[in-house]
């Protein structure tokens, strides 16, 4: 059988909102007020796939990357479906659905009293798909007990660990928090786009609305999350604009202020030689021209949030969040992303981060020898919101046609540049905002791409 791409799965993949967010926080309290309770970091990723879908791990391997190796929090989130207890099948999207085989009384009585996704095992690998070899490999690491198998005619099905059973088996009061959620995600046509969200804190998924627009898709779905989870604590994110070609733009979460959660760094971010335009907007460069207008016309700010968006090992620790709560529960959690007290990482970590309304001082976490600069980058009031448009070089089945947006470079520029590891910066008259960005010296790359590098959230006076 002939391997297909990730493009080529995403396709066909889709079945398929947060409440409104509060300003940014603030770091000092008035003088008479009482003593916060303590706060601590804790870090997660609210971003990973498993055999529920296109990851290549069993969806308890891959918690145990996580739980292993210093994460605090993580939200599974598969594509447009919930880990859930129902019973399902032949949802490898690498092989044809055949429902008459499904239907027929042998298949019904070989999986009676069966609950959760049983998944076919493929001869071969590809993507999406489950192997013999992976399941073999799971067992040398969990135990021949570890995976449960049931046959019809020649195909072996492969049961899947719920959402319920992991957070059973993984969650560590105060060390390691399992949070549910999904990744809606479109079918892409000839000319469609792939415009993906998060939905986290949610134990339900809801078909995908695609109506072909970035604009529309973002706005359906959130609206659509709205009822369906009305009453619930929730958080919804826009993913990875850039991938693969560019797919949603500034402007459409300019008109969408009640997104105010994208992804900044995601390790599927980077266009490909043949589809980066040099004058465009890359996502840091997004997150400024966002924050401007939306600091302009008084709106909510826009924060940026780190993922690994992992599918196999190669994707695992490339960027983070931070998160400042007083305790590691989901309400704290969401809570504290809510208010903007948190940061996105791509490789180093921040001690501390604090605004009084005025001022914005960071102090950096030294984990390694090394010189390390702060950058203090925020936007004048006096900016140019103008928008030109360039051309994405189209070539067939490696890009698409796109008018990509592009804006001065007056956005989102550095205010002031401070060498060391602590700092801070006081907003001009003139300032929309601030936000602060800490990374190794000489380090080359720009914009979210500087390896070894953190973000804090913009702070606006």
């Amino acid at each position: 059988m002939t391997a297909i791409s990730r493009r080529e799965f995403l396709k066909v993949s889709a079945a398929s909102a947060s409440a409104a967010m509060v300003p940014a926080f603030a770091g000092s309290a008035r003088a008479a007020a009482p003593e916060p309770a303590k706060k601590r970091w804790y870090k997660g990723d609210l971003h990973q796939h498993s055999q529920w879908s296109d990851g290549i791990y069993f969806p308890e391997r891959m918690a145990d990357f996580y739980r292993q190796n210093g994460y605090h929090f993580i939200c599974p989130s598969d594509h447009n479906f919930f880990q859930s207890d129902e019973f399902r099948y032949q949802r490898d999207w690498s092989i044809p659905h055949t429902p008459e085989i499904h239907d027929q009384d042998g298949f019904r009585r070989a999986f009676e009293g069966a609950t959760s996704y049983w998944k076919p095992l493929r001869r071969e690998n590809a993507w999406a798909g489950l192997t013999q070899e992976m399941v073999d490999e799971h067992k040398s690491i969990y135990g021949d007990d570890s995976v449960e198998t049931r046959s019809f005619e020649e195909t072996t099905y492969v049961r899947l660990k719920t959402f319920r059973e992991l957070e059973a088996e993984k969650n560590d009061p105060g060390k390691f928090l399992m949070i549910p959620g999904f990744e809606q995600t479109t079918m892409p046509g000839e000319q469609g786009y792939h415009v993906h969200l998060n939905f986290i804190n949610v134990r339900e998924a809801f078909p995908t609305i695609d109506p072909k627009d970035p604009f529309g898709i973002l706005e359906q779905n959130y609206n659509k999350g709205k009822e369906v989870y009305d009453g619930q604590d929730y958080l919804v994110t826009a993913n990875h604009p850039l991938w693969p070609y560019y797919d949603f733009q500034p402007s459409d979460l300019i008109r969408l202020p009640q997104f105010t959660l994208y992804e900044l760094t995601n390790n599927a971010f980077t266009p490909s030689d043949s589809t980066r335009v040099e004058k465009a907007w890359l996502p840091e460069q997004m997150w400024d021209i966002v924050n401007a207008y939306r600091v302009t016309h008084d709106q909510p700010l826009l924060y940026g949030m780190g993922s690994d968006d992992f599918h196999e090992m190669d994707q695992w620790g490339v960027g983070w969040s931070v998160v400042r709560a007083e305790r590691l529960e989901i309400p704290d959690i969401l809570a504290a992303i809510r208010a903007g007290d948190f940061y996105a990482s791509h490789g180093l970590a921040f001690d501390d981060i604090q605004f009084d309304g005025k001022t914005l001082e960071v102090k950096i976490d030294v984990q390694e020898e090394g010189e390390y600069i702060i950058d203090f980058i925020g936007t004048k009031k006096d900016y140019n919101p103008d928008c030109e448009y360039a051309e994405m070089p189209y070539e067939k089945g490696k890009s698409l046609p796109r008018k990509l947006e592009c804006y001065s470079k007056e956005i989102g520029k550095v205010l002031e540049t401070v060498e060391g590891t602590e700092g801070s910066y006081t907003l001009k008259p003139d300032d929309l905002y601030v936000r602060a960005k800490i990374y190794k010296k000489g380090a080359v790359k720009k914009d979210w791409e500087t390896e070894g590098a953190a973000w804090s959230q913009p702070y606006r006076g």
